[in-house]
């Protein structure tokens, strides 16, 4: 981290991405660290390939987010969070400045020409934090808000295993510098459009069990995000629901990208780890957490998926 911090102290002009289809962890990281940098006199810019779910539109600063497929100026850095590859960000042409990669993903490369990579942070947030403290940049209610919500989601409400004392101490210093819990949970995860209730009842629908009756999953079409006047960004945490039967711990979330192609999120409870399934196909994640493509029908790619999530929870 010191080397990034030296190269922040050194320069100006910095750029801020994350993975598309952004998330809690990276729009809460990437603006708290946007808004830390301008405390110090930097010139920044965030610019996302995809538009952000609503839940999040009570977030400070969102409003400067700007939506692009690629960076329009000129930079001393481009900093990419929460991502385990440029291609993830969506944005093209990253190849062509001087990448600063922070993330929390065990099988993250090194891609950048600066890197830090910290497997054991439960968020990109709590590496943000650090980050920020060790510049010496007071952390306002604006920032501590925006970490606080990249912590709270990306732990799954501090349910997931990621969740560590350090977590809870992280936390407790941004409530403390003027984050609201209850305020952030009612923005976060009460304030959905009816859409996205009529998609969840339509993906319920779909739910199957798996004879151990340890795995469950769920398919969503493009013909219900149709049906229901959804879009994509409603779709953040349906995978949740059925991780909340009985004696399941696995879930799997199949979405229609395409014709013959689906983007699977898995979720487990405990400690059984569902990233190895998703690095079996080339995806990653988290132990509780991960996330991968593949093409086929959905007969085959279910039943590929969940034939490795069942060894998965057998290693």
């Amino acid at each position: 981290m010191q080397e990034i911090l030296k190269f922040i102290r050194d320069h100006r002009e910095f750029a801020i991405t994350a993975h598309a289809r952004p998330d809690g962890d990276s729009l809460g990281s990437e603006l708290a660290l946007a808004t830390a940098l301008k405390q110090l006199g930097k010139k920044v810019e965030i610019v996302n390939a995809d538009p952000h779910p609503q839940a999040y539109s009570q977030l400070p600063s969102i409003e400067h987010i700007r939506r692009d497929n690629r960076l329009r100026g000129k930079y001393d850095a481009v900093f990419v969070l929460e991502t385990n590859e440029l291609a993830r960000t969506g944005l093209t042409g990253l190849d062509q400045h001087f990448i600063i990669n922070i993330d929390h993903h065990r099988n993250t490369l090194p891609f950048g020409n600066l890197n830090f990579v910290d497997a054991k942070a439960a968020a990109v947030g709590e590496i943000i934090f650090e980050l920020i403290r060790q510049l010496g940049v007071t952390i306002t209610p604006d920032i501590a808000t925006n970490l606080y919500v990249a912590i709270l989601t990306d732990t799954g409400s501090f349910q997931f295993s990621n969740t560590t004392a350090h977590t809870f101490r992280v936390a407790e210093e941004l409530v403390l510098a003027g984050a609201k819990p209850a305020d952030i949970a009612q923005s976060v995860y009460m304030s959905h459009p009816k859409s996205k209730l009529r998609l969840l009842s339509r993906v319920l629908e779909t739910l199957e069990v798996h004879p151990s009756e340890k795995i469950a999953w769920v398919l969503l079409t493009q013909e219900m995000l149709r049906e229901t006047g959804a879009n994509l960004t409603e779709t953040e945490g349906l995978v949740n629901y059925p991780l909340s039967l009985d004696g399941v711990v696995a879930v799997a979330f199949f979405r229609e990208e395409g014709s013959n192609r689906y983007r699977v999120s898995l979720r487990s409870k405990n400690n059984y780890d569902v990233a190895s399934a998703a690095e079996y196909f080339g995806g990653g994640g988290h132990t509780n957490a991960a996330g991968l493509w593949v093409d086929g029908t959905f007969e085959e790619v279910r039943d590929k998926v969940i034939a490795q999530v069942a060894q998965a929870l057998e290693e």
